[in-house]
């Protein structure tokens, strides 16, 4: 590990030893789009670490299997998902239902709004994390809106592929491809605390679907809700594994590894090569065992409960 890396970990560790405090949260995604991203928001729910300040719904609008408002769909579920958990009370947002084109003619969202607006609230000594689990509209959208946001917030992104040898970035990746121009701002913008989860090191997450049925109590309405999506979506990707007995538990990865900075490696990078010269950080691996045993563990406590 080099100096650099060892002092921003170090920072890391003794902020959280400091504030002693909740991180406090909104998760932006794009529910609606295959299973992940139910599973990310149901280990959030039961995140004692966590403050989950709001859940915001973010468009996919590049899926062959999208409708007219992807965005929609995504808060649709979102509701059903504070539903289940008895957590109604969670503001759920819908974002925009369309990429971003020309950064000089966006508007607002519900979400881009609730963004600003808590944001606002937050500092930089006791920032605001958002965490990106589909395409970057509706964050980017807030930032370019209300820039004087940016010391306020830190932002986590699920995207990319990434070659850590070589620091080689490939965008073509399905978060990127929805909204290209809103995740090159990020990308771009000076002073944008930035920590990506590529899909390179997400990938190696991966959830059996006999997992479901071990730890699911039987008469569990979360748990059929989850094995009816497994079971139900058509996984338009592949062809592989046409039984879906496994699933890539992409946005998982994301939310565990800021709940439990232990259990992902982070390191700092230079961004693509086409992109304005700054530093952000990556993780590099992740411990899929340890975040595996704290997620079912999370379900397990939040039904002896």
């Amino acid at each position: 590990m080099n100096k650099i890396n060892f002092i921003y970990i170090y920072i890391l560790l003794f902020n959280n030893l400091l504030w002693g405090q909740k991180i406090p949260i909104i998760i932006d995604a794009d529910t609606a789009n295959e299973v992940d991203d139910l599973f990310a928001i149901s280990g959030a729910l039961t995140d004692s670490k966590f403050n989950i300040i709001g859940l915001t719904a973010s468009q996919f609008n590049t899926s062959p299997l999208a409708s007219s408002n992807t965005a929609l769909e995504s808060k649709i579920i979102n509701d059903k998902i504070l539903d289940l958990f008895g957590k109604n009370s969670i503001p759920s947002l819908i974002g925009s239902h369309q990429p971003i084109n020309d950064i000089n003619l966006i508007k607002n969202s519900q979400a881009s709004s609730f963004i600003i607006k808590n944001a606002q609230q937050f500092s930089k000594e006791n920032p605001l994390h958002i965490a990106i689990l589909g395409s970057c509209t509706n964050v980017a959208t807030a930032i370019i809106m209300s820039p004087e946001i940016i010391p306020n917030i830190k932002v986590f992104y699920l995207g990319f592929w990434h070659d850590i040898e070589t620091n080689v970035f490939d965008k073509n990746e399905f978060n990127s491809r929805n909204d290209p121009l809103a995740m090159n701002f990020l990308l771009n913008k000076l002073g944008l605390d930035l920590t990506i989860m590529t899909a390179t090191t997400s990938q190696h997450l991966i959830y059996n679907r006999n997992e479901l049925d071990m730890n699911f109590p039987i008469n569990s309405l979360l748990g059929k809700y989850l094995k009816d999506r497994w079971d139900t979506y058509n996984r338009w990707w592949t062809d592989n594994d046409k039984q879906k007995k496994q699933w890539i538990m992409w946005d998982v990865a994301l939310i565990e590894s800021i709940a439990n900075n232990t259990y992902a490696e982070l390191k700092i990078f230079d961004t693509p090569k086409e992109n304005i010269n700054r530093k952000i950080k990556i993780y590099t691996s992740i411990d899929v065992l340890k975040i595996k045993n704290r997620f079912w563990n999370k379900i397990k406590i939040f039904y002896d409960d």
